[in-house]
């Protein structure tokens, strides 16, 4: 036999203020994140425009302008491991996490996991896309 508990929120206002903050702050950098893959994935997948990433930013097509990776662009593509030495979307996007958090001193607010958490349901959601 298992059993569930199920429990009921009653925050103050000031605590509803900071869980809707809080959420804010997880929904822009969700989109932030997709856009970054959405794009990685559009300059990948996409035919060259001559010598050009994209017609939008007119970058010359070399690993400086263009993402490396048609997972990402934001964070550190390699591993210290020599098995593997590839990053995942996921792995690679979560080390650009910490440089979040110093660029942008509001979101020290958050804690970790639940900015790694947002990350994984990116993941899941853009893995399902795919899946079909």
């Amino acid at each position: 036999m298992q059993l569930g508990y199920s429990y009921k929120l009653k925050p103050t206002q000031r605590q509803k203020a900071v869980m809707n903050r809080w959420l804010d702050m997880l929904r822009s950098q969700y989109n932030y994140l997709l856009r970054d893959r959405n794009d990685s994935y559009n300059q990948a997948k996409a035919p060259r425009l001559g010598n050009y990433c994209d017609l939008k930013s007119g970058g010359e097509a070399c690993p400086l302008t263009c993402s490396v990776s048609k997972n990402y662009s934001v964070g550190y593509p390699w591993k210290k491991s020599l098995n593997n030495p590839r990053r995942s979307a996921y792995e690679a996007q979560s080390s650009s996490l910490p440089i979040l958090k110093k660029e942008r001193p509001w979101y020290k607010s958050i804690h970790s996991t639940v900015l790694q958490q947002t990350l994984r349901q990116l993941d899941v959601a853009f893995a399902k896309f795919f899946k079909g």
